[in-house]
Parts: C-alpha cells; sequence; structure tokens
C-alpha cells in the first residue's frame, strides 16, 4: 500500500491531528475491522497480525498488549476495535508496510 493511500485511509477513518509529541511526529489510528491471525508472508516479513477495514489492511504490532498474540488469536475473524500508532516502515518484498502499534485490541459490537 502506498502512503498516500494509507494516509487517505486513515483521513477517511476520522484519525484526529494530534499535537506531536516532544521528540517526534506520530499518527494515532482507531481502527474497526476485521482481525486476522497467523498470517504468514514470503520471507517472514509480516507481524503475523492483520486488521481488515473499508478495502485497506494494516499490520498489527502486538507488543504492547498484554498477551497480545492470545488475544489477537481468540479473536481470529471477528470485528475487532483497535487503537495504536500508525507507521510506515519500509519493506524487503514489499516496498512499504503499514504497522499499527497497538495499545488497545477488543472485540467490537455486532452490528445490525
Amino acid at each position: 500500500m502506498a502512503l498516500t493511500q494509507a494516509l487517505l485511509m486513515i483521513l477517511a477513518l476520522g484519525a484526529s491531528p494530534a499535537p506531536p509529541p516532544p521528540g517526534g511526529d506520530y499518527i494515532k489510528v482507531e481502527i474497526r475491522g476485521t482481525l486476522r491471525a497467523g498470517m504468514m508472508a514470503i520471507g517472514g516479513e509480516t507481524t503475523g497480525t492483520v486488521i481488515t477495514a473499508r478495502g485497506a489492511t494494516w499490520e498489527l504490532d502486538l507488543k504492547g498488549v498484554a498477551q497480545g498474540r492470545q488475544k489477537a488469536e481468540s479473536l481470529d475473524g471477528r470485528p475487532v476495535i483497535v487503537k495504536g500508532s500508525l507507521e510506515i516502515r519500509p519493506g524487503v518484498e514489499r516496498r512499504e508496510r503499514a504497522i499499527v502499534t497497538v495499545t488497545s485490541l477488543e472485540a467490537a459490537a455486532a452490528t445490525p
């Protein structure tokens, strides 16, 4: 996904601008979408967990969530709400990787 597309998706999802923290810029996001755990990629170039919403997919870095991998596995295939900060990291197989460093991962209420 190109950087421009990732930023446009964030704006479409209602990410609000926040003042930059001391020492650098950041992008805070909240995504409601379908979680997929146990993903694999060529050369291992994946965090193993992704969320898809409105046709876009982001990788999730769950290191900041207590028992994040186990929680993601229990929510696999279900709608979730993820909060965190977005980074665009360089990749090997893919030029850019959109990765959300997760601070909150919760099951989302079912929509009627």
